[in-house]
């Protein structure tokens, strides 16, 4: 068994793709593979993945299948792994040289099942240290509360094939619908102080969005998807506190700022505090939430309140 699989779905990245590759076919370990799922890009990024599997016929392992979406090609890849832990990495997206012998170094010494790495927000050439999430002594609600994305997480593949950890098809905010719930299936979990992901952050993703588009409300499915998680193995009362707080930063306080701008988002608006006040009405005693700066809480009750016009003016959002 190979110790390690990367996965990297590709989609109308060809002048990217070549950095992202670089990283991994140059990594200071010696036995892992790069699985290159080419997800019906429209570019000549298949051009490049056979120039790298030509030139690294030991690493890169090319798939190609129609185009189905992110979560569709890294639940593809998954198929092929022959590893025993998996690294998902975006294919505008870099890993230090180092990552794959520190993740697996740690992975060992402390017996993980899930070891996570900081990352690095990669924003016009300048490199922006991402706050991973809430300090929590334990290290699973620590976890839950860490920044959602798979990149930095380095998992033992036994945990991905549960089926209900499937990343969600054909959906935006495919991470926060399961990937806080990895922790659900780990024995053990370690978190590393070293910077080892690059992320690359790019104009016009869902994330940094500058028009209205329903995907937003694609978060409403993550989010039930998660909780349902939570419920189907009996841990929603034990990390209710934790559950709360996501609700709290991916619905009342995120969701709704990417909502606020556009006349087309006050329904979602009204639905983000429906969920609210029927799932988690004290969320304002919630003790992650306490800790909040003052800015962040006056968002999240104007929110709440549905003061949006006033919230407008303080954020001079048009």
């Amino acid at each position: 068994m190979t110790k390690i699989s990367v996965i990297v779905p590709v989609y109308n990245v060809e002048d990217l793709l070549p950095k992202c590759l670089d990283s991994l076919v140059n990594q200071t370990f010696d036995d892992y593979e790069v699985i290159v799922v080419n997800d019906g890009s429209p570019d000549n990024s298949q051009d490049i993945i056979d120039e790298y599997q030509k030139k690294y016929p030991n690493i890169i392992k090319p798939l190609k299948k129609e185009n189905g979406g992110l979560s569709s090609a890294r639940n593809y890849g998954l198929k092929y792994a022959n590893g025993e832990y998996i690294l998902y990495v975006d294919s505008d997206d870099w890993i230090s040289k180092d990552m794959l012998k520190i993740m697996y170094k740690t992975a060992l010494k402390e017996g993980s099942d899930i070891v996570i790495c900081k990352m690095l927000n990669v924003i016009a050439g300048r490199n922006v240290k991402i706050n991973n999430g809430i300090f929590d002594v334990d290290v699973f609600k620590r976890y839950i509360l860490n920044n959602p994305s798979a990149c930095c997480k380095f998992i033992k593949k036994d945990i991905l094939l549960h089926p209900e950890l499937a990343f969600l098809e054909g959906h935006h905010y495919e991470d926060i619908a399961e990937v806080p719930a990895f922790c659900l299936y780990a024995k053990n979990i370690s978190f590393i102080d070293d910077y080892l992901y690059y992320y690359l952050v790019r104009e016009g993703s869902i994330m940094h969005q500058k028009t209205y588009t329903d995907k937003l409300n694609d978060i409403f499915d993550s989010l039930n998807n998660l909780t349902n998680i939570f419920i189907k193995k009996d841990a929603f009362d034990k990390y209710k506190d934790e559950l709360e707080y996501l609700y709290i930063e991916h619905l009342l306080h995120a969701a709704s700022l990417r909502f606020l701008p556009y006349e087309e988002g006050l329904p979602s608006i009204n639905r983000v505090c429906e969920i609210m006040k029927e799932k988690f009405p004290n969320w304002s005693k919630n003790k992650y939430y306490k800790k909040m700066g003052f800015k962040y809480k006056i968002v999240c009750n104007l929110i709440y309140k549905k003061r949006l016009n006033f919230l407008k003016k303080i954020l001079k959002v048009n």
